[in-house]
């Protein structure tokens, strides 16, 4: 078709608009004066009275904000962000990892390991094949009929070892949890009895690989007691001298005796996680290298962790325990509750490699999870981890439904019925 001619031809900067355009229409109808276009803007366009005022005008007087009553403004967020950043510097400086600079205010309080899980959003932890998601971890305790302990004259288990550790670097490496705390964990072989005594005391939950802590000796499950002939009996009291100690630093240790075994639930694997097969899979190249930690330090036993190296463990153990800051480091996250163990002893042959040693853990909802290592003492802890975890979790139900049973019997609710 033709081109459409236009409705006027184009007018000269210096020119006025053609009889017929729109600001010329306005005059001649009465409108009053024609609106003065802002500079920038091409004269003569038909629809230049609608265009909008150029941003930089609007932003020549901007509103004032109101103050918001409850404290969730901008400002009240950008008065928070040096605070945080203190207080994680405060808080890993005191731990052992740098040094602390001396506060301006004269308030020495560091901030204590708190209880927050690594997560990330590559997470495929959920709720419970029954739905039961209310467990804590005192119902994964274990409370077993042992009787108490005997104690040495020193207040502690009798039977276990002293020693005394130097360390000059400023930098421990380490973390300090109570006993309590690791009662799942590394100490989930321990009798209560044995828990109790150790009472409120630090215990070294946590090491660096190839730092201060690993080099001098100091284990996991090591109770600290002393640091330069000062006695600490909690953990926040250890984390604020360890960081004020003048160093070289003497630490005194107590390791338990050899009916507490500290149980290592983690362990470098190869993992499978991402199709419905129970099997191994066909190729060697199909697993993936993952570092595997069943359950945490700080309450969260069910969680099945796998990071793509230790170093990134240590990362997120560090970044987990500052309040208020998100990881760094891409974690992988499986609820195990409700879960089962296939092939417990299975293994796999591949063409021109080792014999292989995997197990799988089918969980309630979600795809099953092959675990396997090429020698069995590798795959032992995180194997004995899973099913440690397990029994725990079944005699947990266990207690309950009696519990249940014999509150419905009490108010008259329960009849047994025989046929």
């Amino acid at each position: 078709s033709p081109p459409i001619p236009p409705l006027w031809p184009p007018a000269s900067p210096e020119g006025s608009p053609p009889e017929g355009s729109p600001n010329t229409m306005q005059q001649q109808a009465g409108g009053g004066a024609v609106p003065s276009l802002p500079s920038g803007f091409p004269q003569g366009a038909a629809f230049d009275m609608f265009a909008p005022t150029p941003p930089t005008q609007q932003a020549a007087a901007p509103p004032a904000v109101p103050a918001d009553p409850f404290g969730g403004g901008a400002p009240a967020v950008a008065q928070q962000q040096p605070t945080q950043q203190l207080d994680e510097a405060d808080f890993w400086n005191d731990m052992g990892f740098g040094n602390a600079p001396p506060a301006a205010d004269g308030n020495d309080d560091a901030g204590a390991p708190g209880n927050v899980t690594p997560t990330s959003v590559d997470s495929d932890a959920g709720l419970s094949a029954n739905g039961d998601d209310e467990y804590t971890q005192d119902d994964y305790q274990q409370h077993d009929p042992r009787g108490p302990v005997s104690l040495d004259d020193r207040g502690l288990p009798a039977g276990g070892e002293y020693y005394k550790a130097r360390v000059t670097t400023p930098m421990l490496g380490a973390i300090f949890s109570s006993a309590k705390e690791l009662r799942s964990t590394l100490y989930k072989t321990a009798s209560d009895s044995f828990v109790d005594a150790i009472g409120e005391r630090p215990v070294i939950s946590f090491t660096i690989d190839g730092s201060a802590a690993d080099t001098a000796g100091i284990g996991l499950g090591h109770v600290l007691l002393k640091v330069n002939e000062q006695e600490v009996l909690q953990t926040d009291q250890a984390v604020k001298t360890v960081g004020a100690a003048a160093r070289p630093m003497i630490m005194e240790f107590y390791v338990p005796n050899k009916e507490v075994k500290v149980v290592k639930t983690e362990g470098q694997c190869m993992v499978k996680y991402d199709n419905h097969s129970t099997e191994a899979p066909a190729s060697a190249c199909e697993w993936k290298p993952k570092y595997v930690v069943v359950g945490d330090m700080l309450g969260k036993p069910h969680i099945l962790y796998m990071y793509r190296s230790k170093a990134e463990y240590d990362i997120a153990v560090k970044e987990s325990q500052t309040r208020n800051r998100a990881l760094s480091v891409k974690v992988k996250q499986f609820d195990i509750r409700g879960a089962k163990i296939f092939h417990e002893r299975g293994t796999i042959q591949y063409p021109n490699k080792p014999r292989w040693y995997y197990f799988t853990v089918v969980r309630g909802t979600g795809l099953p999870i092959k675990i396997s290592c090429r020698m069995p003492e590798e795959l032992h802890p995180v194997y004995e981890g899973i099913v440690g975890f397990l029994d725990r979790e079944a005699r947990v139900k266990k207690l309950r439904m009696e519990q249940n049973r014999e509150r419905m019997h009490m108010n008259g609710m329960y009849r047994e019925t025989y046929y």
